[in-house]
C-alpha cells in the first residue's frame, strides 16, 4: 500500500509540473519571438484590432503554436518550446489519468 502512495504522489507531481510546463513553454515560446523577431511579433498581436490585447494575444501565440509556422524561421530554440509546448499535455494526462486511477482504487480498497 505505501508503494502505491508513493507512485501516486509521482504521478500526481508529474502531472502537475507537466501541465505547468506547457504554460511555461508557451511563455518562452512568446518571449522568445518578441525579442528575436519583433516585426512578426506586432503581426500577431496586433493582427485584427490594431492594438494589442491580452486574451486575444494569447490565443494567437496558442494558434501560432499549433501551426508548422514556428518551423519557417530556422530557430532552434523556437522549434525546442514548441515542441515542449506540443508534448506536454500527451505526458500530462496519462500521468494524471493514472493518478486518479490509483486514488479510485484506493477508495475502493476501503
Amino acid at each position: 500500500m505505501v508503494a502505491a502512495v508513493y507512485v501516486y504522489l509521482l504521478l500526481l507531481i508529474g502531472a502537475v509540473l507537466f501541465f505547468v510546463l506547457h504554460f511555461v513553454s508557451q511563455w518562452r515560446f512568446s518571449s522568445l519571438l518578441k525579442k528575436r523577431y519583433p516585426d512578426h511579433w506586432k503581426t500577431i498581436t496586433e493582427a485584427d484590432t490594431g492594438r494589442p490585447n491580452g486574451m486575444a494575444n494569447w490565443l494567437r501565440v496558442r494558434r501560432v503554436l499549433r501551426s508548422d509556422a514556428p518551423a519557417l524561421f530556422n530557430d532552434a530554440d523556437l522549434n525546442r518550446w514548441q515542441a515542449w509546448w506540443r508534448r506536454t499535455p500527451w505526458l500530462a494526462w496519462p500521468c494524471w489519468f493514472a493518478a486518479m486511477a490509483i486514488q479510485w482504487w484506493a477508495m475502493k480498497q476501503g
